[in-house]
């Protein structure tokens, strides 16, 4: 499998290291908006640097996963999407109410699964609120 991640700051760094480590994945291609820092990352973890988003989302990929600001992730959801990427996405999945709403009503309309990380969701007193209501 060979999985693209847009955004390497600390949380993408951290979930491409992950990946790089899965033996599933074949490749991890990282880019992100700022040049240096995607290949500084791909340099420290043995990875491949993309030069931009356009190019990561064209390089024959079968998944990505978006570690970007709050404030992209709903473009890049989209583009992910057109793309014909199954996307895991860092939440939330937009800055706000109406661009979160517009992704969502986008994603259900799609047939590219898309995933939204959410650590509380295995955690167990979270799991029994959740099981009460």
């Amino acid at each position: 499998m060979r999985i693209g991640l847009v955004g390497v700051g600390r949380i993408g760094a951290l979930h491409a290291a992950t990946l790089k480590g899965l033996g599933t994945v074949e490749q991890v291609v990282v880019a992100d908006a700022d040049p240096a820092r995607t290949q500084a990352v791909a340099k420290e973890l043995g990875l491949e640097a993309a030069p931009d988003v356009e190019a990561l989302l064209g390089a024959g990929l079968d998944a990505v996963a978006i570690c970007a600001p709050t404030s992209a992730h709903a473009e890049l959801i989209a583009r992910a999407q057109d793309a014909g990427l199954t996307t895991f996405c860092e939440k939330p999945l937009a800055a706000d109410l109406p661009g979160t709403r517009q992704i969502a009503e986008r994603v259900a309309g799609g047939d590219v699964p898309v995933h939204i990380g959410f650590q509380r969701r295995s955690d167990a007193g979270f799991r029994a609120a959740h099981e009460t209501r």
